[in-house]
């Protein structure tokens, strides 16, 4: 069993490099080290408002009135830094309650607060009616600790113990090595008993300072058996900071989960509770909420002969079929992977995404499709893990067919979803395709772009008034997102959000076409007077010819990146406007045209200038071509806004014969 559990650990750390063992700070709780309180900064991260100078996590397992329990202690020490860290001294936890008394208990709570006033050390104690017990709704509570006197310059250190009873679902805690503030030293422990085997999941873009495993001697209640010890340190972990472009903060954070794979307790046959996905496949398929549900679909015999009667190409069949789907349930904005009874939600007319792309799967199979479901995670769910089978990292569903050799994806919960596009959240690497003999994982590719295309044919007079039309056309996932705003807005407030978007705009007409075909762009069509974007300064005038279109911003703000950019699709952005200029005016600066290309040409940005007598057209095109870039390419992505954003805001100058 130990070599099992080693050999579990061994294969769940490829992810990560090794460290050797290293030496550990001696932190005692209730003591304090000088240099923290007189800390005014944190050299690493200057922008820092506090920093955990140790976060410190023993999990055990224990056997007490008959019960198995894991065993957490925490230790915390943070410095504070900034008043807007005062809220680190309110330490709040939820704890469960599973009925008949087995109930997560929490005791031995502790804490101090150290300030330097004066230059004296002021120590103050935790007292119990700082300690609140509060019940949150259903089997949850909460306790809150409230710490004495934190203000700018505190020292708070704190510990408790949380025990848990052993079940199947209960596994020890994830820990997490990394938070919103820097951390100075995460270390965390583990002993688990030979009894119990966990696959031990470790994900996040940061190294293991330290590492150590080795075989132990341990007791459960009148048991005495041999283990394994674990602890895995991470030093100066960076502040883990929201950055643009990323899907789940769990995706990048650097964390362990425990997954319970097997039990082998004495005189009992082995429990394995581990799944792989040939398991994973046969359980869906089985599962009668899900399998089941495709396999009663004589519901749907009329509706598959008229489509077939209809359409006879199989592209308008798809087409067709999804159509279907669409108009007869109305998705209820919840995601999902089952559905208790397909034939009632066609009645009913409403459903989750799990009913909904159910049902298509159905329909598809009575029109004489090969269809099945895939099984994804989205994007605000995290990402699956392919190399382990978790269920729980599953949370909606989609309908699959074969085409051509390619792979096809097809959802029906939104009207304007166009076939083989999926919503944007689902865009989130890979699923699995739940088939009764070619369970495999599935590759989730976009299909299309966002695409945005804007032009201006605008007149300018003497004082600098701007006057004519501006067209914004939106397609692919640009159109997307637009139908979807227009449906929920309606005329009137989607004109209105144009003129707060575009404050100096006038508005004077404004039509909105294609707002609900399927297949073509949509496009708002304005006829506008614009101020704001001339500055007249004697007989000279400057032209800020990206109007309001321009970026100004670089969103790639930190100085390296460890996880890649995720925009979710591939982005083509084109702008162009002609601008007739005044009589009597010549030009006199206009910016230099540009063409930048990205490594692999994975991307390009062109800027042109060009005068045709009193005319002058500036194009600017921006292009991501692919839609998930690698920390490594990050410098390059970073330069290129930088560059780009540096343009846009170039003038052109104008002076008067």
């Amino acid at each position: 069993m130990k070599k099992t559990v080693l050999l579990l650990w061994l294969v769940c750390c490829t992810n990560l490099l090794y460290a050797q063992k290293i030496a550990l700070p001696k932190i005692k709780f209730g003591e304090f080290n000088m240099a923290d309180l007189e800390m005014k900064s944190y050299e690493s991260d200057s922008t820092a408002d506090a920093i955990v100078l140790y976060d410190y996590g023993q999990t055990t397992f224990e056997a007490k009135g008959g019960m198995i329990y894991t065993h957490f202690v925490y230790h915390g020490r943070k410095k504070i830094l900034k008043k807007s860290a005062l809220d680190l001294g309110t330490i709040s936890m939820q704890l469960l309650k599973f009925g008949y008394e087995k109930d997560q208990l929490i005791s031995d709570i502790k804490g101090f607060t150290f300030n330097l006033e004066n230059g004296e050390v002021k120590k103050e104690k935790l007292n119990k009616e700082s300690i609140f017990l509060e019940k949150i709704v259903g089997d949850v509570q909460n306790v809150k600790i409230t710490l004495p006197n934190v203000k700018e310059g505190s020292v708070i250190d704190y510990t408790y113990t949380i025990d848990t009873p052993f079940s199947l679902s209960n596994n020890p805690s994830t820990w997490t090595f990394q938070g919103e503030r820097p951390v100075k030293w995460s270390v965390y422990e583990i002993s688990i008993p030979s009894y119990f085997t966990y696959r031990l999941l470790m994900s996040g873009y940061l190294q293991l300072s330290g590492n150590e495993v080795e075989p132990v001697n341990l007791s459960l209640g009148s048991y005495e058996t041999n283990g394994l010890f674990q602890r895995f340190i991470v030093k100066d972990a960076p502040a883990f900071r929201k950055e643009a472009f990323i899907t789940s903060a769990g995706d990048y954070i650097s964390k362990i989960d425990f997954e319970l794979a097997s039990v082998v307790w004495p005189n009992v046959l082995v429990k394995d509770f581990s799944l792989d996905y040939t398991a994973l496949n046969k359980t869906m398929l089985e599962n009668q909420s899900f399998g089941g549900q495709l396999k009663r679909t004589g519901f749907l015999e009329d509706a598959a002969k008229e489509i077939k009667s209809k359409h006879s190409d199989s592209t308008a069949r798809l087409k067709a079929a999804c159509e279907f789907v669409r108009k007869n349930v109305k998705w209820n904005e919840s995601y999902g992977l089952y559905a208790n009874n397909l034939k009632k939600v066609l009645e009913t007319h409403k459903g989750d995404a799990g009913d909904i792309n159910l049902l298509l799967v159905a329909l598809l199979r009575e029109i004489g499709f090969d269809a099945n479901p895939v099984i994804l995670s989205t994007r605000g769910h995290g990402k699956i893990h392919e190399q382990y089978a978790l269920m729980k990292r599953f949370n909606y569903v989609v309908a699959h067919i074969e085409r051509n050799g390619k792979d096809l994806l097809l959802d029906a919960t939104d009207e304007y979803l166009r076939l083989g596009m999926l919503p944007m959240d689902c865009l989130n690497g890979s699923g699995w395709l739940v088939h009764p003999t070619k369970g495999r994982f599935v590759t989730i590719i976009p299909v299309e772009k966002d695409v945005e295309f804007k032009k201006a044919s605008l007149v300018l007079d003497e004082e600098g008034e701007l006057k004519g039309s501006i067209l914004k056309s939106y397609a692919g996932y640009g159109a997307l997102s637009a139908k979807k705003e227009f449906k929920e807005k309606g005329y009137e407030k989607y004109l209105e959000e144009a003129r707060k978007d575009n404050a100096t705009w006038t508005i004077e007409k404004a039509d909105y076409v294609n707002t609900t075909e399927l297949e073509a762009p949509m496009e708002a069509q304005y006829q506008v007077t614009l101020s704001d974007y001339v500055t007249k300064a004697g007989n000279m005038l400057y032209l800020k010819p990206m109007l309001s279109e321009g970026q100004t911003e670089n969103l790639l703000k930190a100085k390296e990146r460890l996880y890649p950019i995720d925009f979710a699709f591939p982005i083509e952005e084109t702008f162009m406007a002609t601008y007739e200029l005044p009589k009597g005016y010549s030009v006199v600066e206009i910016p230099k045209n540009i063409s930048l290309n990205l490594p692999e040409s994975s991307g390009k940005f062109t800027y042109l200038v060009a005068i045709n007598d009193n005319k002058l057209t500036v194009t600017s095109r921006i292009q991501f071509r692919k839609s998930l870039y690698f920390a490594g390419e990050y410098p390059f992505l970073q330069e290129f806004f930088d560059k780009m954003i540096a343009k846009h805001n170039e003038q052109i100058v104008l002076k008067k014969n």
